[in-house]
């Protein structure tokens, strides 16, 4: 993210991209109706069905960090 860039703070998928936010890759279809919730990849592990690490569990941080760049 660039630093100097402010988001229009009228625009929510700015400003909660300039916070780091992970989408499911999903996140059009079922906003536009073609998936339903339980179709949607998760934005953490890209599954469907979510098949995340337990939360809080060093798995779980590890893929974080992994999806956010920083591994």
């Amino acid at each position: 993210m660039n630093r100097n860039h402010r988001p229009d703070v009228r625009d929510p998928v700015q400003v909660l991209d300039a916070l780091g936010a992970l989408w499911s890759p999903d996140f059009d279809a079922y906003a536009s109706g073609e998936l339903d919730a339980s179709q949607v990849r998760c934005a953490l592990c890209t599954h469907c069905p979510c098949d995340c690490p337990e939360f809080g569990t060093p798995e779980y941080f590890a893929l974080l960090d992994t999806r956010h760049g920083r591994r």
